[in-house]
């Protein structure tokens, strides 16, 4: 292989999967980009051409408003000044792992189907690439179009809503998360200036924006009290959108004396989650708020600047072109400013710029590299406070039996602003000084309880001053219940937590709609009486056939709609798209059903009472999970029936329909929920499951959705599935070889007759 130091072997286990042996790290990731690409190169591609802004050309026109976006955060422009910035050792890594990446293309006899479908070929991988793909897992993990419609949010409600209502309704906290950091957070119920936003509410629903998809992920650790072995146990499973192929693509590498298990980015040459031996580490999404939109004040008689604190500057200007396939060329310019570019939707009459840590060349690096080098969590911390973006929790376990958190990627230092809001930066009254120092950086390590749980909850109070709007605290609590009952465990025991299906987020709404149904006359109507019994039968989890669940959870959204839209509504005057997405709005919710204040009765026209509202809540859930589903009685209906069969999809599918069955996973009915630890639902979940106790990766556990390769006709495309589909254990390390492939430099192949 060109550009090869010393010889080099790749054995490839029975599911695909490759073990490289070489002698240096430059030699492994080039052997590693040269075997990727050839089970990936397509899923390498839409990566860099997502983040480029380079999609409408090979698909078309439903790609242009995502191009668009992305063309404005200037992406391409940014990985390539990241790259002149990397120290060189990391270029090294980069151009190595591009070489490999290009030698693969380079051997195709015929490209993967995907480019003869679509009609064009691969441009050959640049080291700036690799960066590119870095950049859309921080779009994934820290934007993804929920950052700023929450962010939009929040600074219509502040303008719209007296402050004391507007801080009741995106609380920081709920029960969950307070009894697992004892921080509090319910406020004072704002009633007087509650009743008067009723009464002059104008939309009594509609507000209340559906949840997004799972995302986030579960990672916990265990301490050497806790387990059957006396060594420290990391358990892993990361929540994004489920895709074909996965996202993740499993490998093994050893080069010097490094060695490697684990997941890795297609694209990337790191190790995202995994061991080397003597530290394990996995990572999960982070409340904690990297990014904020600037208010601009422009000059009235200089449409061209803008106000900074050190006075009226000129907006830069660049001029960006979408190719579009079967179209013509869409033009249009970009501004920007001194803190970044100008998004193209304006907030509260003014135009927004975007500040954001993934904008910033010094954000972001590849740090990750260095894992190979350390021996200890203590050694780990700082090196993981020191990478760069995305931002993201990390929690370790080592060889010693020591247990570890962190937060990767820069964080802002913020004065004048909290950060939740919009605010204008012109006239230096808030802004961004700079970024945390690492030894700000909040951390936790070794606590006396044995183990460190994070299901993208704050971990301590350092952590919650980061963050605005964490997600609903139950998946960690559950965690935590599981974790304080168990003594000896093992990684069977951690992947069986993995898969807990307990969906106790729920039992309030249970609770309440059995306590409301109890109250009402029920034993001279027949309807009331099915729907209590359906209620009553509900096992407490998200199994395929647990009953009680779909009308818990349909009557949990409609309360939460109904309840908080008249609230809400004036904001909608000031935003044409307002929409309120706070994950943690049952905290206010369930404090207004604590006390129901007459005066604050949504609809008392239509319901004299809030027992009245809550029946009538209950017959309208009923009534629509019946209609969805076209059944005639509720205890027909079970959590399998409501949620339906998942498809993990290929891109192409939807475009090739007759094509379904082989580029498709098989349509299977999931156990789990948003809210459980087994996360499912969506078009999202567990996109794989990780256990290891490093030093003991010979019992570690790995399994994934679909397989190793991206290539329908390969016996590897869903060979992994099955064991992720029924959570079967599946070993971490590459099984016996199958199939080798003997590497050697240009120079000594060029030598041999």
């Amino acid at each position: 292989m060109d550009g090869l130091g010393a010889p080099a072997v790749v054995e490839f286990d029975q599911l695909g999967i490759p073990r490289i042996r070489a002698e240096t790290r430059e030699d492994a990731f080039r052997i590693l980009g040269f075997v990727t690409a050839r089970d990936r190169l397509f899923q390498m591609d839409l990566l860099r051409r997502s983040t480029a802004g380079r999609l409408a050309e090979i698909i078309g026109p439903s790609l242009v408003d995502s191009d668009r976006w992305h063309r404005t955060m200037g992406f391409s422009r940014l990985a390539s000044d990241v790259y002149a910035r990397l120290p060189e050792e990391q270029r090294d890594v980069l151009k190595a792992y591009s070489a490999g990446v290009n030698r693969a293309m380079d051997e195709f006899n015929v490209l993967p189907f995907e480019f003869l479908v679509l009609g064009y070929s691969p441009k050959p991988w640049r080291p700036e690439d690799s960066l590119l793909v870095v950049l859309n897992m921080a779009v994934v993990m820290n934007w993804n179009g929920y950052v700023e419609g929450k962010e939009r949010a929040a600074t219509l409600m502040r303008a719209a809503l007296p402050s004391e209502v507007s801080a009741f309704l995106m609380p920081r906290s709920d029960h969950f998360l307070q009894r697992l950091t004892g921080i509090g957070s319910d406020r004072p119920l704002p009633i007087e200036k509650l009743e008067r936003l009723l009464q002059c509410s104008e939309q009594p629903s509609g507000l209340v924006a559906n949840p997004p998809p799972p995302s986030g992920s579960n990672a916990w650790v265990v301490g050497p009290t806790k387990t059957r072995t006396g060594r420290a146990i990391l358990a892993n499973d990361m929540h994004l959108d489920l895709s074909v192929p996965n996202l993740w693509y499993r490998a093994e590498l050893h080069y010097g004396d490094a060695q490697l298990y684990g997941l890795f980015l297609p694209g990337v040459p790191a190790l995202i989650a995994g061991s080397n031996g003597h530290v394990a580490w996995g990572y999960t999404g982070t409340g904690v708020d990297v990014a904020d939109l600037v208010l601009l004040d422009v000059d009235p008689d200089r449409p061209e600047a803008y106000r900074t604190p050190d006075g009226w500057r000129t907006f830069g200007r660049r001029i960006e072109t979408i190719k579009v396939r079967g179209q013509a060329d869409i033009r249009f310019i970009v501004r920007t400013t001194q803190w970044g570019p100008v998004l193209a939707e304006s907030l509260v009459g003014k135009p927004v710029a975007v500040r954001w840590t993934a904008l910033d060349p010094e954000a972001v690096n590849l740090n990750h590299l260095d894992f190979d080098r350390i021996f200890s969590v203590e050694e780990a911390i700082p090196l993981f406070s020191h990478a760069g973006a995305p931002t993201l929790n990390v929690l370790l376990a080592d060889s010693q039996g020591n247990i570890g958190w962190t937060l990767t990627g820069r964080l802002p230092r913020r004065y004048g602003s909290d950060g939740l809001a919009a605010c204008a930066w012109g006239d230096g009254r808030c802004g961004w000084d700079g970024y945390i120092g690492m030894e700000e950086t909040p951390r936790l390590f070794n606590l006396p309880s044995g183990v460190l749980i994070n299901a993208n909850q704050p971990m301590n109070a350092a952590d919650r001053a980061l963050a605005h709007d964490s997600a609903p605290g139950y998946r960690a609590f559950r965690i935590s219940e599981r974790l304080a009952e168990a003594s000896g465990v093992d990684e069977g025991d951690m992947l069986s937590l993995q898969l807990d299906t307990r969906a106790g987020f729920y039992r309030y709404y249970r609770d309440l709609a059995m306590d409301t149904l109890k109250r009402a006359p029920v034993e001279r109507h027949s309807e009331r009486k099915a729907l209590l019994r359906y209620i009553q039968s509900w096992d407490g989890r998200a199994e395929p056939g647990s009953s009680g669940l779909p009308l818990i959870v349909e009557f949990r959204r409609r309360l939460l709609d109904r309840i908080l839209s008249p609230l809400i509504s004036s904001c909608g005057r000031l935003g044409s798209k307002f929409d309120y997405r706070w994950s943690l709005a049952d905290t206010a919710v369930q404090q207004l059903l604590a006390s129901r204040p007459a005066d604050l009765l949504p609809d008392p026209v239509r319901y004299p009472s809030w027992q009245d509202f809550l029946i009538s809540m209950l017959a309208e859930s009923a009534q629509h999970v019946l209609e969805e589903q076209g059944l005639n009685a509720i205890e027909d209906l079970s959590w399998g029936r409501s949620v339906g069969a998942e498809r993990i999809a290929h891109p192409l599918s939807a475009a090739l329909p007759f094509l379904v069955r082989w580029l498709d996973m098989p349509a299977i009915v999931l156990p789990g929920c948003a809210e459980c630890v087994r996360v499912a639902g969506g078009g999202g979940g567990a996109t794989e499951r990780l256990v290891v106790s490093p030093g003991e990766e010979d019992r570690a556990i790995l399994h994934m959705p679909g397989g190793q390769s991206g290539h329908p006709l390969s016996p590897h495309y869903r060979d992994q599935h099955a064991a992720w589909v029924e959570g079967r254990a599946t070993p971490l390390k590459v099984g016996k070889s199958e199939h080798r492939i003997e590497l050697l430099p240009a120079a000594q192949r060029a030598q041999e007759p």
